[in-house]
């Protein structure tokens, strides 16, 4: 039998997604937007909600922020951090979570905000790790942009700090005994003298130990030191892989990792990013395939900026009609591996191509209708392997995500493949309870 598959919303506190022809009315400003599609994926049973945040407007394509005001495109967010904290509030049992970089937030802060979102949400909290590859945001800090690879040197020195501030309370260190005046047990609340190459804290955090103890890790890194770093810390991995062989090969090295460093693999969750094209009859799927592979050039642009952005390197001065001249990954400072996951296997598409499944944003190929969906989804579980999938659709796309956890999630329940109730209390609970 097929494990039973998780499942988590991805998006971000923007405005990406407004000026689609069915986008839902509403503002992407206040929280409204955001606690309803929240409610929808609770109702589906899914693990987490989890918003992408961006510190900076960037000039990634045609060296310009222009592009990005002008039709709001990635780089244009509030803090997602707050926003957790209102849906979490409109919401009982799914996780939140948001990005938050380790080169521009100091890692006492990020712990003590975490620990503290943590209590809020009773034990909802997932972090989304992050080493900030678009250069906007160091622009924005006035602070030079490390190489890659350095980048995850000082993160890994960074979660080290995160996880001593975290555990500095022993769960049982609050008494609040009144009778006898003590508030809680000062043996179990200790300094960390932290002194290491690129931190420096004297602890403890001033927060008490929360319901998860720390909030659940996740990360999206695809390239060597990305994939070393996530095998090191990790609760989950999300990645976007189009093809099964490999989503196979990325579940199979992961794993493998995991156990290197000699944590259980059965406690580490790979999520593939999927936004399956669904439709009630066959005729609907139809007319969307036919939309998606006929795309405006203003989708196409979309697309390539959001390449750009995540890349921190400008495709605008590639031909559209042809494919992409090898790269030097070391070149790209943000995502090494979000272009190269296109061209596996000795496939070479144009870049026009790429910019049309980025922006069908269909990684993994699932469409049909809701049955043949379910088999899809049931069948990449069973050739691959993978713990789950993450629905990447913006808050203007409530109608899609209100038909997918209308008519796929019951065929998967019905079938054994997911959960019916949440049996967990925190978020680390259900997402390692299958």
């Amino acid at each position: 039998m097929t494990k039973k598959i998780h499942l988590g919303w991805f998006t971000e506190y923007g405005p990406i997604g407004w000026d689609a022809q069915d986008a839902t009315e509403g503002d992407w400003r206040g929280p409204d937007m955001y606690q309803e599609m929240a409610r929808i994926c609770e109702r589906g049973m899914f693990d987490f909600a989890l918003f992408a945040d961006h510190l900076g407007i960037t000039s990634s394509f045609g060296d310009s922020i222009d592009n990005y005001i002008k039709h709001g495109l990635n780089g244009i967010n509030h803090d997602a951090t707050l926003l957790c904290s209102m849906v979490a509030a409109a919401t009982n049992h799914l996780g939140v979570g948001t990005t938050v970089s380790t080169m521009l937030t100091p890692p006492y802060l990020q712990a003590r905000q975490t620990a503290s979102l943590d209590h809020l949400t009773k034990g909802r909290v997932a972090w989304n790790v992050v080493t900030t590859g678009n250069i906007a945001g160091f622009l924005n800090f006035g602070v030079e942009q490390p190489e890659h690879d350095a980048r995850y040197d000082i993160a890994d020195e960074y979660l080290e700090l995160c996880f001593k501030l975290w555990g500095s309370w022993a769960p049982d260190a609050v008494q609040m005994d009144r009778a006898g005046g003590v508030f809680a047990d000062p043996d179990k609340v200790k300094p960390i003298h932290h002194e290491g190459r690129y931190f420096k804290s004297r602890g403890p955090l001033n927060v008490v130990s929360s319901p998860q103890g720390r909030p659940t890790i996740i990360q999206a890194g695809s390239s060597e030191r990305g994939k070393t770093f996530a095998a090191r810390w990790a609760d989950a991995v999300i990645v976007g892989a189009h093809y099964l062989d490999d989503m196979k090969a990325y579940y199979e090295e992961m794993k493998q990792r995991v156990a290197d460093q000699g944590r259980d693999p059965a406690q580490f969750k790979v999520f593939f990013i999927v936004k399956p094209v669904l439709g009630q009859t066959e005729a609907d799927v139809q007319r969307k395939l036919a939309a998606l592979e006929d795309p405006p050039e203003s989708a196409i642009f979309t697309a390539l900026a959001a390449l750009s952005s995540r890349m921190n390197y400008d495709l605008s001065q590639f031909n559209l009609d042809e494919p992409l001249p090898q790269i030097d990954e070391r070149q790209i400072k943000g995502g090494q591996t979000t272009l190269s996951r296109f061209y596996t296997a000795g496939r070479k598409p144009t870049l026009r191509e790429v910019a049309k499944q980025e922006a069908a944003g269909n990684k993994g190929g699932i469409t049909g209708t809701p049955e043949q969906v379910a088999d899809q989804m049931q069948h990449i579980m069973e050739t691959v392997g993978g713990d789950g999938f993450v629905i990447r659709v913006n808050v203007h796309e409530r109608a899609y995500m209100q038909e997918f956890v209308d008519t796929v999630v019951p065929l998967l329940q019905q079938r054994g493949l997911m959960r019916t109730v949440y049996n967990g209390t925190t978020l680390r609970d259900n997402l390692m309870e299958y």
